[in-house]
């Protein structure tokens, strides 16, 4: 793990160049994204740790300083899969490159799911995994921002400024209605904290029984059926897991209330899409906010797109302007607790 010290000592010394070479090999390294280095460059120096940071790009590894990192000096224990690689694309190859060496011990990620097959290839190798709570407050406010645009008929309203048509219609109010959020983790907490200053009444459902002063009413997953006739809104913000799978199928469909609005913030394979089509085209729930689906990029011939029903985003609810700075101080601390050989309460 020698950093390139041959241009910074003099030649005539070898013990200061016996010095830098031991030095550099004792450093823990870790591997970020280059494009995502200088933005959190100062707290990496602030941290209390003997550290060398490694910046990847596309085109190869370097040291912060930007000179090349040969292969024999490549040992990286830690690393951090930024948000900047999932905008720019480059997450499958960055992964690549932390499970190259066979020495990454522990990777920090900006997502809150671990099912992403690159994120699956780093638990197969036994490597330590954490998630993120960095993209929770985004997918709260979508939620807000999604089912207020469907319960105060916006589309419509849209639809008449471009016509030039003064319509004074009424619209329907978020305040007294019931929410059912169905995976009451940090996610549907944050959505809780919003809905409830709305007036809503928040029913929360986990798999075990557990009491949360941040919703009105906790259930277990078993009783979710005695609550959708009554919820006005249910939100699926749970993992993807053997229960889950298929969860929203005919069945489930058609318990819900007629006018009742179905948010997917979870994962695609939660909801049974030909289940729901047949569903909605019956009248029952009034309408789906789909964010996931089970094979992405959707089709674009898929029905979902053209159903007056169904309002669709491309999995962006967690891509707020706020998951950035969000994302750097989860790795930091993270990365800080790490090093310090302390827990972390974000891993896997």
């Amino acid at each position: 793990m020698l950093s390139r010290v041959d241009e910074i000592f003099d030649a005539s010394d070898s013990g200061t160049l016996c010095t830098l070479r031991w030095r550099a090999m004792s450093k823990r390294q870790v591997l970020i994204p280059h494009m995502t280095y200088g933005r959190i460059r100062s707290r990496l120096d602030d941290l209390p740790h003997d550290l060398a940071v490694l910046c990847w790009s596309p085109t190869g590894v370097t040291w912060a300083d930007g000179s090349p990192v040969s292969a024999n000096q490549y040992a990286p224990e830690a690393g951090w899969v930024a948000i900047d690689t999932m905008f720019s694309g480059d997450f499958p190859s960055f992964v690549a490159a932390l499970l190259e060496p066979g020495t990454v011990r522990w990777v920090q990620s900006c997502l809150a799911g671990t099912d992403a097959p690159p994120l699956l290839k780093l638990l197969e190798a036994g490597i330590r995994l954490s998630n993120s709570d960095s993209p929770n407050a985004g997918v709260a406010e979508y939620v807000m921002a999604a089912v207020m645009h469907v319960q105060h008929g916006w589309t419509g309203r849209s639809d008449n400024q471009r016509k030039a048509k003064w319509v004074q219609n009424g619209w329907n109010e978020i305040n007294g209605t019931r929410w059912l959020v169905i995976g009451f983790g940090s996610i549907g907490a944050e959505v809780a904290k919003r809905a409830r200053s709305f007036g809503v009444e928040v029913v929360g459902a986990r798999r075990t029984k557990v009491r949360d002063a941040r919703a009105d009413e906790m259930i277990t997953m078993d009783r979710i059926s005695e609550l959708l006739p009554s919820a006005n809104v249910v939100i699926l913000a749970c993992p993807l897991t053997d229960e889950t799978r298929g969860l929203v199928n005919r069945d489930f469909l058609s318990q819900m209330h007629e006018d009742a609005i179905l948010v997917n913030v979870s994962r695609g394979p939660v909801v049974d899409a030909e289940e729901l089509l047949e569903s909605l085209s019956s009248g029952r729930p009034g309408h789906a906010i789909l964010d996931v689906f089970e094979t992405e990029p959707l089709d674009p011939s898929s029905p979902l797109w053209d159903h007056p029903g169904v309002t669709i985003t491309s999995h962006i609810a967690g891509a707020g302007s706020g998951i950035t700075k969000r994302g750097d101080e989860v790795f930091l601390e993270q990365l800080d607790a790490y090093l310090a050989g302390r827990s972390l309460r974000l891993e896997i």
